[in-house]
């Protein structure tokens, strides 16, 4: 009985890891030479997140597009929680766009580009 309720436990805490692995994913983003956009699709699980990192240059404009099957993933960048994004960049590195699902599993497409 005891080895039961051990194994539960163990089950439970690695379902939780992995849903914390999902809700911080993060990758990279690289354009196509010769190109300024890029656009990808993935899911995310119910009140997943996930990171894209791209580089980009000082008085760049990123903008960024966001649809998803369920309308309920959106980009968080500070107090900004909506399907599109625009900023012009103030110094030279990484940019970070965060997403988050609010609703049910779902697929999304983002679309991003600098100019």
């Amino acid at each position: 009985m005891r080895n039961k309720i051990v194994v539960r436990i163990l089950a439970v805490a690695m379902v939780l890891m992995l849903t914390s692995f999902d809700s911080m994913a993060q990758t990279r983003v690289r354009f196509r030479r010769g190109s300024n956009s890029a656009s990808i699709s993935g899911t995310l699980a119910r009140g997943g997140a996930r990171i894209y990192v791209l580089r980009a240059s000082r008085g760049q404009t990123l903008s960024a597009t966001l649809s998803s099957g369920n309308g309920k993933v959106d980009f968080t960048q500070g107090s900004v929680h909506d399907t599109q994004y625009s900023m012009t960049l103030d110094e030279t590195g990484d940019v970070q766009i965060v997403i988050d699902n609010h609703g049910g599993a779902t697929r999304y497409t983002l679309t991003i580009s600098i100019q």
